[in-house]
């Protein structure tokens, strides 16, 4: 056999198909998309749950700020008592009516924060957010109080509404169950990773409305005018 002639043309490579283009440019756009406005904001993009170890660490960090919070608020109320000497008896009734504050003030601390950016100063320090289970979105004082009711029921007994989120793959406890929510990372970018990952977004032209090859097409003929 004689070989091959260096100078024949070469057989041209096949172009993609559209459904192949179709498939990577819009796994770029949601990737893009992802990275900027986070997984909640794209229909159909993959959550990731956070796990227990992390929501515990998050938990525990709240739980710091609420104590110091209340201890130097008693701190300000023993040093007016001391210096009013106020008697026994009502030395014992503000004792009672600060112990009422502080589980209201507990309380209403997760409450704001989940009703509000879905996210305590925990969950923001450890990059997660509490979300509608169904869309992804913020959820309502409703839903955040159910949830509020879940966390208290699930430690008892031995928090065993807790270890329910090791036997699923959303990793939903039951207050998650409460609240109908998960818990989802939730990066935290600096202002330079927000303006790289907004020209990259742009870049690959990320608009959920309309497919890929329809957006190909609309350049193909704005390209031809």
């Amino acid at each position: 056999m004689s070989a091959a002639d260096p100078s024949a043309p070469r057989p041209k490579a096949q172009p993609p198909t559209p459904s192949e283009l179709d498939t990577a440019t819009n796994r770029a756009q949601v990737e893009a998309a992802v990275r900027l406005r986070g997984t909640t904001a794209v229909k159909g993009a993959p959550q990731r749950y956070v796990g227990l170890v992390t929501r515990l660490l998050g938990f525990v960090v709240d739980v710091l700020l609420i104590n110091l919070v209340a201890a130097f608020s008693w701190a300000v109320v023993a040093l007016t008592m001391s210096a009013l000497n106020v008697p026994d008896s009502v030395d014992t009734a503000i004792v009672g009516i600060m112990g009422v504050l502080y589980l209201i003030w507990a309380g209403g601390y997760f409450v704001a924060f989940w009703s509000g950016t879905g996210q305590t100063p925990g969950a923001r320090a450890l990059e997660f957010r509490v979300v509608d289970a169904e869309d992804g979105k913020p959820i309502k004082v409703g839903r955040a109080v159910a949830r509020l009711a879940g966390m208290v029921l699930g430690a008892i007994p031995f928090f065993a509404g807790y270890i329910l989120g090791l036997f699923n793959e959303r990793c939903r406890c039951l207050l998650d169950v409460f609240g109908d929510t998960v818990v989802i990372d939730a990066p935290v970018y600096t202002v330079a990773d927000r303006r790289r990952l907004a020209r990259e977004a742009s870049t690959s032209q990320y608009t959920p409305r309309h497919s890929a090859a329809e957006q190909r097409i609309k350049s193909d003929d704005a390209g031809s005018l």
